[in-house]
């Protein structure tokens, strides 16, 4: 089967793996001895509610725990607001991560796009407040966005909330990447929190984690909470993985040290790539998205190096590719064998 998204095949253990946007830093240590030490409790059904997990979290989100919803994953969770609200229209800005589309398709909602263009690299304006029309039902965002790697501006995002909350649009704007990006949290729809938005988040990207399969959305209404909460599997989320929650919330010191090491290495990879006459946009969070030649992906791949195609994203052609930003060495070898490739 044809892989959709970033991550090395489970056959190809050799390869250095760009493609997947995880934490340089890999998973904390005290992450994984909670994986560990939760084994015994497999024997067991894990909390349907997500106890324990929702009470830390809804501390450290600074809101009630009503307005908490956890599930496997930021993905399931989109499906499961989907099933909750079947809109029969919706607006996406493109390129943007497919199963928003996926999942809007499964209810059978009519589906808008609004395009990012390469000439604006990218960036979301104000245009887009043009298209947030009554007949809307949902609006589907990401900042910063993937594959793009752009923030939504603060003044724009205030907008866009506010327009949705008066056109009664549910908003889920998607948060995954912003916990890797130096300006966070001054740029989190939090601040403008309503009945009609919905927050995402994952602990996949942030505590490198994706085998774990935790997310949850912060909901502006404890009664959207609360049916979303309903519609989807009993027990969503596993032992293990409300154990890895629970330990991933006392790591703020790992957070800030990757941010840190983040945004140096990706000013890092952007100038050298720029050196060797790529398009490179640039980035708010752990990867960057570029043109180069539409062979390239097959280039490094002949180096044991697997980067990001995004010609299957909406709104990209072939010649763009997305790199996560890794560790220094690594990133080194990476410009290395990226420089073979267009001279060998």
């Amino acid at each position: 089967m044809k892989q959709q998204h970033g991550g090395a095949p489970s056959n190809r253990p050799d390869l250095l793996d760009f493609s997947a946007n995880l934490n340089l830093l890999g998973m904390p240590d005290s992450v994984r001895d909670a994986i560990r030490e939760s084994a015994e409790s497999c024997a067991r059904y894990p909390d349907p509610f997500c106890t324990e997990l929702c009470a830390e979290t809804a501390i450290a989100e600074q809101i009630p725990p009503e307005q908490l919803v956890f599930g496997s994953g930021a993905a399931d969770l989109i499906f499961r607001i989907v099933q909750t609200m079947q809109p029969k229209n919706a607006l996406l800005a493109v390129p943007c991560f497919s199963e928003y589309e996926k999942a809007l398709r499964s209810a059978g909602c009519a589906i808008r796009t609004y395009p990012l263009l390469p000439e604006h690299v990218f960036m979301l304006d104000e245009q887009f407040l043009s298209m947030l029309t009554p007949d809307l039902d949902m609006v589907f965002l990401c900042s910063p966005n993937n594959p793009t790697g752009r923030l939504i501006p603060r003044d724009l995002l205030q907008k866009i909330a506010a327009i949705c909350a008066q056109h009664q649009i549910m908003l889920i704007c998607d948060e995954c990447f912003l916990g890797l990006s130096s300006h966070e949290p001054a740029h989190s729809i939090s601040a403008y929190l309503n009945a009609y938005t919905i927050r995402l988040t994952a602990f996949t990207k942030l505590y490198a984690i994706p085998g774990v399969r935790l997310g949850y959305a912060v909901c502006g209404s404890s009664e959207i909470a609360a049916q979303i909460r309903d519609c989807g599997q009993y027990w969503s989320v596993s032992a293990p993985a409300q154990a890895a929650g629970l330990a991933a919330l006392k790591t703020q010191e790992y957070v800030h040290r990757s941010v840190k090491m983040i945004t140096k290495e990706r000013e890092y990879l952007t100038e050298n790539l720029r050196s060797l006459g790529f398009i490179v946009y640039d980035s708010d969070t752990n990867f960057i998205l570029f043109r180069t030649y539409e062979d390239f992906a097959e280039r490094m791949l002949n180096e044991n190096i697997l980067i990001r195609d995004c010609s299957n994203f909406r709104g990209l052609s072939p010649g763009y590719f997305r790199i996560a930003v890794r560790t220094h060495d690594e990133n080194r070898l990476l410009i290395a064998a990226a420089e073979r490739s267009l001279h060998g």
